[in-house]
């Protein structure tokens, strides 16, 4: 949690969200105090026991996307959706969805209220807070499923007090949050693994080989069922999905990069596995994967917003690990143009094992301080010019190269400003 998360439009909200970081504990090794925890689930009337049937969604990579691809299949569906995920790009109400909305200021205002009586200036971090607070809103509003993301790791995450969820789903796992999971890949995906419970499905993402025995142990331990056999194909104008004896023909996501066709893979296989509780028509599956929301995922902007022409290609991405300049350099290897990157990261991550697959790729890389928060700057990186204005610099680009593709990337703290400007732009025009 930074500071920059608590910017919002409402004065009122803006405040309130001050009041919660306030309450945060300097430094944790863990994600949350139990004990503290369960006494404000408790003070809230333990919402956590009454909600509808749950999916609680682990990894390192690409939670969002399938939690985001599940929404919008099931939303097709007709299904009614909650929804937690984080961090948020523009405004926290992004990570609290109830029924397919963004939970309203008003809502969310009365719900910090009462979840500040309770904490009674307790040492809660404000991910335990505002998972509180979900909890308790999607209890009050009626809704078929809760899609829920693990907030870090797993085990000792504060969504992890789901004890019968209908289904848990482990996205690929890499190396992040070092300081708190482990400096090891085996370390994380045990951290990970965490969520696994007795007799719940696990559907897992590709993972590295490392990885894999350390997940199927924990489930033979926990006597979870762990669920890696489906496999999708990529056939040019369309993907290839199987699952056990199935096989079905439907269209790419309409995410880009090659690792959302995985993505959409790890959510179709989860959809297809619950398929007894929550019936799925192929129709669903193709209009939903061709309509997900999920921004700041190599998420193509209107270069207009930048005062520069069509020619130039503009992406946005939040990602900051290796996994993600993994994915990134595949999508944007043996590209028609010259690719450059205006990148921005929080000193927390690791900048050289994101920078690493992405080096041969850019021709250029912008290295951009973050507003508020300890971040690199150029003279950190090898080669890095510096910029002082995401705006101002793609312009700069497009002035000497008017067919470049630029890539905006690294945090979803510079996706949020990126965002949050242009809309701003928008609505006063």
């Amino acid at each position: 949690m930074h500071e920059g998360d608590l910017i919002h439009p409402n004065h009122d909200l803006h405040e309130k969200l001050q009041q919660i970081y306030a309450l945060r504990r300097t430094r944790s090794k863990v994600n949350w105090d139990r004990d503290h925890f369960l006494r404000l689930l408790s003070d809230f009337g333990n919402p956590h026991l009454s909600l509808p049937p749950v999916i609680h969604v682990a990894g390192t990579n690409g939670k969002g996307s399938v939690i985001a691809m599940m929404r919008s299949i099931y939303e097709a569906q007709g299904y009614k959706v909650h929804v937690y995920t984080s961090p948020h790009l523009i405004r926290v109400n992004e990570r609290i969805v109830l029924a397919g909305e963004q939970i309203s200021d008003d809502y969310l205002s009365d719900l910090i209220d009462q979840a500040l009586v309770y904490a009674d200036d307790k040492p809660l971090s404000f991910f335990e807070m505002m998972t509180a607070i979900a909890f308790k809103a999607f209890s009050n509003v009626p809704a078929d499923i809760v899609l829920l993301e693990v907030g870090m790791g797993g085990r000792l995450d504060c969504t992890n007090v789901i004890e019968n969820p209908i289904a848990c789903v482990i996205n690929r796992i890499s190396m992040d949050h070092t300081d708190f999971l482990g400096d090891t890949i085996e370390k994380i995906a045990l951290e990970k693994a965490g969520i696994m419970k007795a007799d719940v499905p696990c559907f897992c993402g590709k993972q590295d080989v490392e990885v894999t025995p350390v997940l199927v142990r924990h489930a033979t331990c926990v006597g979870a069922e762990l669920i890696d056999d489906w496999g999708i194909d990529d056939c040019d104008d369309h993907v290839q999905f199987h699952y056990g004896n199935d096989s079905i023909t439907l269209p790419f996501p309409s995410l880009s990069g090659e690792h959302q066709v995985q993505n959409a893979g790890l959510a179709l296989a989860t959809i297809y596995g619950v398929r007894k509780v929550f019936s799925v028509s192929k129709d669903a599956l193709a209009q939903g994967l061709d309509k997900i929301d999920w921004p700041g995922r190599l998420q193509k902007l209107d270069s207009s917003a930048f005062d520069v022409s069509d020619w130039c290609e503009i992406f946005l991405d939040c990602g900051h690990n290796d996994s993600a300049g993994e994915a990134l350099a595949a999508h944007f290897s043996g590209y028609k143009n010259r690719v450059y990157m205006i990148l921005g990261m929080l000193k927390t991550k690791n900048i050289e094992r994101f920078l690493r697959p992405m080096r041969p790729v850019v021709e250029e890389i912008y290295l951009i301080s973050l507003k508020d928060d300890e971040s690199y700057s150029a003279t950190d990186v090898e080669g890095a010019i510096v910029c002082h204005d995401v705006f101002e610099m793609v312009r700069m680009i497009h002035e000497k190269d008017e067919k470049a593709c630029i890539l905006i990337a690294g945090s979803a703290y510079l996706a949020g400003d990126v965002l949050g400007y242009i809309a701003c732009t928008t609505t006063s025009d």
